[in-house]
Protein backbone atom coordinates (compact mmCIF):
# COMPACT_ATOMS: atom_id res chain seq x y z
CA UNK A 1 0.00 0.00 0.00
CA UNK A 2 3.13 2.35 1.16
CA UNK A 3 1.75 5.80 1.60
CA UNK A 4 -1.66 6.36 0.30
CA UNK A 5 -3.88 4.48 3.25
CA UNK A 6 -3.46 6.67 5.77
CA UNK A 7 -5.88 9.14 8.13
CA UNK A 8 -6.36 12.48 8.70
CA UNK A 9 -4.78 12.96 12.19
CA UNK A 10 -6.05 16.11 12.82
CA UNK A 11 -9.49 14.70 12.31
CA UNK A 12 -9.18 11.83 14.39
CA UNK A 13 -10.15 12.05 18.28
CA UNK A 14 -6.89 11.92 20.96
CA UNK A 15 -8.37 8.24 21.93
CA UNK A 16 -8.57 7.19 18.13
CA UNK A 17 -4.66 8.56 17.49
CA UNK A 18 -3.39 6.81 20.51
CA UNK A 19 -5.40 3.54 19.57
CA UNK A 20 -4.06 3.78 16.16
CA UNK A 21 -0.27 4.40 17.02
CA UNK A 22 -0.86 1.37 19.36
CA UNK A 23 -1.92 -0.61 16.63
CA UNK A 24 0.78 0.24 14.90
CA UNK A 25 3.91 -0.43 17.45
CA UNK A 26 2.08 -3.83 17.83
CA UNK A 27 2.39 -4.38 13.93
CA UNK A 28 6.21 -3.73 14.37
CA UNK A 29 6.61 -6.10 17.70
CA UNK A 30 4.44 -8.74 15.35
CA UNK A 31 7.43 -8.08 12.41
CA UNK A 32 9.98 -8.47 14.82
CA UNK A 33 9.09 -11.79 16.42
CA UNK A 34 7.36 -13.44 13.58
CA UNK A 35 9.47 -12.18 10.51
CA UNK A 36 13.04 -11.31 11.80
CA UNK A 37 14.25 -8.47 14.18
CA UNK A 38 14.79 -5.93 11.60
CA UNK A 39 12.35 -7.29 9.60
CA UNK A 40 10.57 -3.88 10.68
CA UNK A 41 12.63 -1.74 8.79
CA UNK A 42 10.05 -1.69 5.96
CA UNK A 43 6.77 -1.15 7.80
CA UNK A 44 4.63 1.86 6.87
CA UNK A 45 1.92 2.96 8.46
CA UNK A 46 -0.37 1.93 5.38
CA UNK A 47 -0.22 -1.63 7.30
CA UNK A 48 -2.76 -0.26 10.19
CA UNK A 49 -5.83 -0.64 7.68
CA UNK A 50 -5.07 -4.02 7.04
CA UNK A 51 -4.69 -4.77 10.71
CA UNK A 52 -7.77 -2.61 12.13
CA UNK A 53 -9.99 -4.25 9.42
CA UNK A 54 -8.97 -7.71 9.82
CA UNK A 55 -9.69 -7.21 13.54
CA UNK A 56 -13.17 -7.05 13.11
CA UNK A 57 -13.80 -10.43 11.41
CA UNK A 58 -10.84 -12.87 12.70
CA UNK A 59 -12.76 -14.12 15.88
CA UNK A 60 -9.25 -14.76 17.87
CA UNK A 61 -8.16 -11.28 17.61
CA UNK A 62 -8.78 -10.38 21.11
CA UNK A 63 -7.69 -6.25 21.48
CA UNK A 64 -6.06 -5.55 24.61
CA UNK A 65 -2.77 -3.00 24.97
CA UNK A 66 0.06 -3.09 27.43
CA UNK A 67 3.05 -0.27 28.06
CA UNK A 68 6.38 -1.16 26.70
CA UNK A 69 9.33 0.01 25.39
CA UNK A 70 11.57 -0.34 22.18
CA UNK A 71 14.36 0.67 20.41
CA UNK A 72 13.31 3.30 18.93
CA UNK A 73 11.98 5.41 22.11
CA UNK A 74 14.13 3.75 24.73
CA UNK A 75 13.28 6.71 27.88
CA UNK A 76 9.25 5.96 27.63
CA UNK A 77 7.02 3.45 27.25
CA UNK A 78 4.62 3.71 24.63
CA UNK A 79 0.97 2.15 24.66
CA UNK A 80 0.53 -1.01 21.81
CA UNK A 81 -1.44 -3.56 21.05
CA UNK A 82 -0.73 -7.12 22.26
CA UNK A 83 -0.05 -9.42 19.81
CA UNK A 84 -3.35 -11.11 17.82
CA UNK A 85 -4.21 -12.93 14.75
CA UNK A 86 -4.74 -9.88 12.99
CA UNK A 87 -1.38 -8.48 13.99
CA UNK A 88 0.79 -11.42 13.24
CA UNK A 89 -1.17 -11.47 10.17
CA UNK A 90 -0.43 -7.92 8.93
CA UNK A 91 2.86 -8.49 10.11
CA UNK A 92 3.51 -11.41 7.59
CA UNK A 93 1.50 -10.02 4.66
CA UNK A 94 3.95 -6.72 4.73
CA UNK A 95 7.18 -9.04 5.18
CA UNK A 96 5.83 -10.86 1.47
CA UNK A 97 4.49 -7.34 0.41
CA UNK A 98 8.35 -5.58 0.87
CA UNK A 99 9.96 -7.94 -0.51
CA UNK A 100 8.50 -7.95 -3.70
CA UNK A 101 8.29 -4.37 -3.54
CA UNK A 102 12.00 -4.02 -3.32
CA UNK A 103 12.34 -6.55 -5.83
CA UNK A 104 10.60 -4.32 -8.42
CA UNK A 105 11.69 -1.29 -7.41
CA UNK A 106 15.24 -3.25 -8.31
CA UNK A 107 14.06 -4.03 -11.41
CA UNK A 108 12.20 -0.79 -12.66
CA UNK A 109 15.42 1.45 -11.68
CA UNK A 110 18.79 -0.21 -12.48
CA UNK A 111 21.72 -0.55 -11.13
CA UNK A 112 21.87 2.36 -8.84
CA UNK A 113 18.53 1.39 -7.44
CA UNK A 114 20.05 -2.13 -6.55
CA UNK A 115 23.27 -0.84 -5.14
CA UNK A 116 20.74 1.00 -2.24
CA UNK A 117 18.73 -2.05 -1.72
CA UNK A 118 21.51 -4.17 -1.90
CA UNK A 119 22.09 -3.82 2.02
CA UNK A 120 18.29 -4.68 3.30
CA UNK A 121 18.36 -7.59 0.69
CA UNK A 122 19.11 -10.04 3.07
CA UNK A 123 16.57 -8.75 5.84
CA UNK A 124 13.60 -8.50 3.20
CA UNK A 125 14.37 -12.33 2.16
CA UNK A 126 14.58 -13.27 5.28
CA UNK A 127 10.95 -11.91 6.39
CA UNK A 128 9.66 -13.45 3.14
CA UNK A 129 10.72 -16.69 3.56
CA UNK A 130 9.44 -16.56 7.84
CA UNK A 131 6.03 -14.97 6.60
CA UNK A 132 5.52 -18.43 5.36
CA UNK A 133 2.14 -17.89 3.54
CA UNK A 134 2.47 -20.10 0.21
CA UNK A 135 -1.04 -18.53 -0.84
CA UNK A 136 -0.37 -15.19 -0.66
CA UNK A 137 3.11 -15.41 -1.92
CA UNK A 138 1.83 -17.01 -4.96
CA UNK A 139 -0.91 -14.38 -5.89
CA UNK A 140 1.55 -11.64 -5.27
CA UNK A 141 4.62 -13.03 -7.63
CA UNK A 142 2.14 -14.15 -10.15
CA UNK A 143 -0.37 -10.98 -10.61
CA UNK A 144 3.22 -8.83 -10.59
CA UNK A 145 3.94 -11.04 -13.24
CA UNK A 146 1.17 -10.27 -15.34
CA UNK A 147 1.54 -6.55 -14.55
CA UNK A 148 5.27 -6.64 -15.68
CA UNK A 149 3.81 -8.45 -18.52
CA UNK A 150 1.80 -5.52 -19.84
CA UNK A 151 4.25 -3.16 -18.55
CA UNK A 152 6.68 -4.76 -21.07
CA UNK A 153 3.88 -4.52 -23.81
CA UNK A 154 3.57 -1.17 -23.23
CA UNK A 155 -0.30 -1.63 -22.88
CA UNK A 156 -2.28 1.52 -22.76
CA UNK A 157 -4.57 1.10 -20.15
CA UNK A 158 -4.78 1.81 -16.62
CA UNK A 159 -7.90 -0.74 -15.82
CA UNK A 160 -5.90 -3.93 -16.83
CA UNK A 161 -2.88 -3.44 -14.36
CA UNK A 162 -4.76 -2.22 -11.87
CA UNK A 163 -6.92 -5.21 -11.90
CA UNK A 164 -4.15 -7.18 -11.00
CA UNK A 165 -2.88 -5.06 -8.04
CA UNK A 166 -6.71 -5.18 -6.58
CA UNK A 167 -6.32 -9.00 -6.82
CA UNK A 168 -3.26 -8.79 -4.53
CA UNK A 169 -4.78 -6.97 -1.85
CA UNK A 170 -7.95 -8.85 -2.45
CA UNK A 171 -6.81 -11.94 -1.18
CA UNK A 172 -4.78 -10.38 1.13
CA UNK A 173 -7.45 -8.77 2.81
CA UNK A 174 -9.44 -11.95 2.62
CA UNK A 175 -7.04 -14.41 3.19
CA UNK A 176 -8.86 -17.48 5.82
CA UNK A 177 -12.40 -16.33 5.75
CA UNK A 178 -15.28 -17.76 3.87
CA UNK A 179 -18.73 -16.62 2.80
CA UNK A 180 -19.93 -13.11 3.35
CA UNK A 181 -17.03 -12.47 5.18
CA UNK A 182 -14.83 -12.91 2.74
CA UNK A 183 -16.85 -11.30 0.24
CA UNK A 184 -16.71 -7.66 2.29
CA UNK A 185 -12.62 -7.82 2.85
CA UNK A 186 -11.77 -8.90 -1.05
CA UNK A 187 -13.99 -5.75 -2.40
CA UNK A 188 -12.55 -3.80 0.32
CA UNK A 189 -8.81 -4.97 -1.15
CA UNK A 190 -9.41 -5.07 -4.32
CA UNK A 191 -10.68 -1.82 -4.95
CA UNK A 192 -8.26 -0.25 -2.55
CA UNK A 193 -5.13 -1.90 -4.98
CA UNK A 194 -7.31 -0.50 -8.07
CA UNK A 195 -7.19 3.22 -6.10
CA UNK A 196 -3.52 2.97 -5.10
CA UNK A 197 -2.28 1.66 -8.32
CA UNK A 198 -3.96 4.31 -10.53
CA UNK A 199 -3.37 6.82 -8.04
CA UNK A 200 0.55 5.99 -7.73
CA UNK A 201 0.17 6.22 -11.59
CA UNK A 202 -0.95 9.74 -11.91
CA UNK A 203 1.56 10.89 -9.12
CA UNK A 204 4.28 9.68 -10.76
CA UNK A 205 3.28 11.10 -14.11
CA UNK A 206 5.94 13.46 -14.63
CA UNK A 207 8.53 11.23 -13.40
CA UNK A 208 7.93 7.87 -15.59
CA UNK A 209 7.89 10.40 -18.64
CA UNK A 210 11.18 11.85 -18.31
CA UNK A 211 12.95 8.79 -17.28
CA UNK A 212 10.88 6.66 -20.00
CA UNK A 213 9.52 4.13 -18.09
CA UNK A 214 6.27 2.73 -18.23
CA UNK A 215 2.87 4.48 -17.18
CA UNK A 216 -0.10 3.34 -18.52
CA UNK A 217 -1.48 7.21 -18.62
CA UNK A 218 1.68 8.57 -20.35
CA UNK A 219 0.46 6.18 -23.08
CA UNK A 220 -3.45 7.45 -22.82
CA UNK A 221 -2.30 11.19 -22.97
CA UNK A 222 0.51 10.99 -25.35
CA UNK A 223 3.12 11.86 -23.14
CA UNK A 224 1.85 15.81 -22.87
CA UNK A 225 0.99 17.70 -19.63
CA UNK A 226 -1.59 16.79 -18.07
CA UNK A 227 -4.56 19.03 -18.09
CA UNK A 228 -6.68 20.66 -15.64
CA UNK A 229 -9.44 18.14 -17.23
CA UNK A 230 -6.82 15.15 -17.38
CA UNK A 231 -7.10 15.50 -13.77
CA UNK A 232 -10.12 15.72 -12.97
CA UNK A 233 -11.15 12.54 -14.37
CA UNK A 234 -8.37 10.71 -13.35
CA UNK A 235 -9.95 11.63 -10.09
CA UNK A 236 -12.95 10.93 -10.61
CA UNK A 237 -12.16 7.21 -11.67
CA UNK A 238 -10.13 7.39 -8.32
CA UNK A 239 -13.26 8.52 -6.32
CA UNK A 240 -14.94 5.84 -7.87
CA UNK A 241 -13.12 3.53 -6.19
CA UNK A 242 -13.25 5.25 -2.88
CA UNK A 243 -16.93 4.67 -3.08
CA UNK A 244 -16.48 0.62 -3.93
CA UNK A 245 -14.41 0.88 -0.58
CA UNK A 246 -16.91 2.58 1.25
CA UNK A 247 -19.98 0.05 0.14
CA UNK A 248 -17.27 -2.72 1.54
CA UNK A 249 -17.13 -0.67 4.52
CA UNK A 250 -20.70 -0.33 5.60
CA UNK A 251 -21.00 -3.78 5.98
CA UNK A 252 -18.33 -4.55 8.33
CA UNK A 253 -19.61 -5.67 11.88
CA UNK A 254 -18.40 -2.78 13.59
CA UNK A 255 -20.76 -3.77 16.37
CA UNK A 256 -19.52 -1.72 19.72
CA UNK A 257 -16.11 -0.83 18.52
CA UNK A 258 -16.58 2.95 17.51
CA UNK A 259 -12.93 3.60 18.12
CA UNK A 260 -11.82 1.03 15.03
CA UNK A 261 -15.17 2.18 13.17
CA UNK A 262 -14.19 6.16 13.12
CA UNK A 263 -10.42 5.51 12.48
CA UNK A 264 -11.34 3.32 9.42
CA UNK A 265 -14.14 6.06 7.91
CA UNK A 266 -11.60 8.72 8.50
CA UNK A 267 -8.90 6.86 5.95
CA UNK A 268 -11.70 6.13 3.64
CA UNK A 269 -13.34 9.02 3.47
CA UNK A 270 -10.83 11.82 4.10
CA UNK A 271 -7.61 9.66 4.11
CA UNK A 272 -7.64 8.75 0.57
CA UNK A 273 -9.32 11.98 -0.82
CA UNK A 274 -6.61 14.02 0.62
CA UNK A 275 -3.76 11.93 -0.64
CA UNK A 276 -4.77 12.56 -4.17
CA UNK A 277 -5.05 16.11 -3.94
CA UNK A 278 -2.10 16.26 -6.12
CA UNK A 279 -5.03 16.13 -8.93
CA UNK A 280 -6.84 19.30 -7.65
CA UNK A 281 -7.29 21.89 -10.69
CA UNK A 282 -4.11 24.49 -10.15
CA UNK A 283 -4.92 27.64 -7.85
CA UNK A 284 -5.17 30.66 -9.75
CA UNK A 285 -3.12 33.61 -8.07
CA UNK A 286 -5.92 35.58 -8.41
CA UNK A 287 -4.86 38.85 -10.26
CA UNK A 288 -7.19 37.87 -13.69
CA UNK A 289 -9.76 36.47 -11.60
CA UNK A 290 -13.10 38.30 -11.88
CA UNK A 291 -15.49 38.84 -9.31
CA UNK A 292 -19.03 36.73 -10.69
CA UNK A 293 -21.90 38.57 -8.31
CA UNK A 294 -25.08 36.45 -9.34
Amino acid sequence: MFGYVKPVHAELLVKEHEFYRATYCGICRAMKKHTGTFSNVTLSYDSVFLALVRMLFVEDSEISAHNKRCIAHPMKKRTMLKENSALEYTARAFAILSYYKMRDDAEDEGIAKKMLISPIRPVLVHGRTRADIEIIEDIVSSRLLKISELEKNKVASVDEPAHFFGEILGEIFAHGLSGSDRLVLYECGYHLGRFIYAADAAEDYDEDLKRGRYNPYVLIYGGEKLTDENKASIKCALILECKMIEGAVNLMPFGNRRTIENIIKNIIYLGLVDRISFLDPQKSDGKNDKEIID
